[in-house]
């Protein structure tokens, strides 16, 4: 900090009358940097709670990290210091960073870092000295953090836009920064203490020298790791990413997902061998037995598990109507009507979705997957436009029977037409779409829907 004389931290008093830190010559600041930005999905929604972590690739121990709050916003700030060990100087004090955004509206994330474990307060107060809000009391540990004002009161209303003043008390020490409201807000919650994450800043006030290379990496539930290995962060920076949604089943066979229209699908074949309920789904691999039994069952191409990657397993009709539920927690085997929205989306009329047979004109070609890689040539109108990815696992027919692969894709509905059900079928020489009622001996693969 400024100011420092002889190696030695003075105080002076502000005009509102609270001691502030004016100078610690134990830090030298020599660089502050912010890192900002939004994570959203592949459906545009934000992503809450996901971990940011940005780790200097010089020093993998140093680890600044932040997780996104319910807007998906993020910031972090590098703080850089250069320590002097000077012989028989003052123990470090207890540091408040500037707040970030500063002005700010309608919240303010304050960054501060403690050396020793202590009884702390974080509070604001206006112009005027009168205390607005505390935004922690109590013990803490040794470590960095942040905390985000809102802009309330301590009855949970909203402040007049303004100049305001945090406050840090650790002991007889007092820190202090202005902030600057641009615009009041009406109510709000105060959002708790940000937690640690193992011996890494939450905040980000770490010290150490600066690098010129980070590794960016997002993580978080139900979404794929994201990472940027070689960033540079030279100055203050925004940076908004996307993310993929992911869906886990029972077995714990991970799933990239996409929104289509208004529905969350399966961007992959399911893959399960158990049911929600943790039960395990039959595999029948004699020919004679899945062409006579009447009961749940599944099974691999050709009896091969190493087919699952990337066409799935296939399913009977049995294996669809079971109660147990054969999709994943929040999910579900779409039904006919769902398939024909999805169609719809992509341009169907209605009056095409309820036809049986081929319908429709580009919209099998929108749901496949591109190339000749897996489907056989041409592949025709394959554009994949929706993110579906549908690929060629052909099916193993009523006889046990294994055929099509390469050719054909067929997905079971769940919608029951007499004693069998609607399904799907998408054709390497059509970019059309078609509707059929199948015997429930057939085996299928599966997408499924989120409720």
């Amino acid at each position: 900090m400024p100011g420092s004389k002889g190696g030695l931290m003075f105080l002076k008093r502000s005009l509102i009358g609270i001691w502030i830190v004016s100078a610690v010559t134990a830090y030298n600041l020599t660089a502050q940097k912010m890192i900002q930005g939004v994570v959203t999905d592949n459906g545009y929604e934000p992503v809450r709670n996901a971990l940011v972590e940005i780790i200097d690739k010089n020093d993998p121990a140093r680890v600044f990290s932040m997780r996104t709050n319910k807007q998906g916003e993020y910031f972090i700030e590098i703080l850089e210091t250069e320590v002097e060990d000077r012989p028989g100087q003052m123990p470090v004090l207890p540091r408040l960073a500037q707040n970030y955004p500063n002005p700010f509206n309608p919240s303010t994330s304050i960054f501060y870092e403690l050396h020793q474990p202590e009884n702390i307060h974080i509070e604001i107060f206006d112009v005027m000295g009168r205390k607005i809000k505390t935004l922690f009391r109590g013990f803490h540990a040794a470590q960095n953090g942040f905390i985000v004002w809102d802009a309330t009161d301590d009855q949970g209303r909203g402040v007049p836009a303004g100049l305001y003043i945090c406050l840090l008390r650790a002991g007889d020490t007092r820190v202090s920064r202005k902030m600057l409201l641009l615009d009041g807000r009406r109510a709000g919650m105060a959002k708790p203490l940000s937690e640690k994450r193992g011996g890494t800043s939450a905040s980000t006030l770490l010290n150490g020298n600066g690098a010129t290379l980070y590794l960016m990496r997002i993580t978080g539930e139900d979404i794929q790791t994201w990472e940027h290995a070689d960033l540079q962060i030279e100055q203050n920076m925004i940076l908004n990413v996307s993310v993929i949604r992911t869906v886990t089943d029972v077995d714990g066979n991970i799933y990239l997902t996409v929104k289509i229209g208004d529905q969350w699908w399966m961007a992959e074949n399911l893959r399960t061998t158990r049911y929600r309920n943790g039960d395990p789904i039959t595999l029948e691999t004699d020919s004679t037995a899945w062409g006579e039994n009447q009961t749940e069952a599944y099974c691999y191409y050709d009896n091969d598990s190493a087919t699952a990657d990337p066409y799935g397993c296939y399913y009977n009709g049995w294996a669809v109507e079971d109660a147990r539920g054969i999709a994943p927690e929040g999910w579900h085997v779409p039904t006919d009507e769902e398939w024909k929205r999805l169609e719809m989306f992509l341009d169907m009329s209605r009056s095409e979705a309820d036809k049986e047979g081929y319908r429709g004109t580009d919209e099998g070609g929108k749901l496949k997957s591109t190339g000749t890689s897996h489907w056989l040539w041409p592949n025709k109108g394959a554009a994949n436009a929706s993110g579906f990815t549908a690929l060629p696992g052909g099916h193993r027919d009523y006889h046990g029977d294994f055929n099509d692969v390469r050719m054909h894709a067929n997905f079971w509905t769940s919608t029951k037409n007499d004693h069998r059900l609607l399904s799907r079928l998408l054709h390497y020489e059509y970019s059309t779409i078609q509707r059929r009622t199948r015997n429930l001996h057939n085996g299928f693969s599966i997408r499924c829907v989120r409720d």
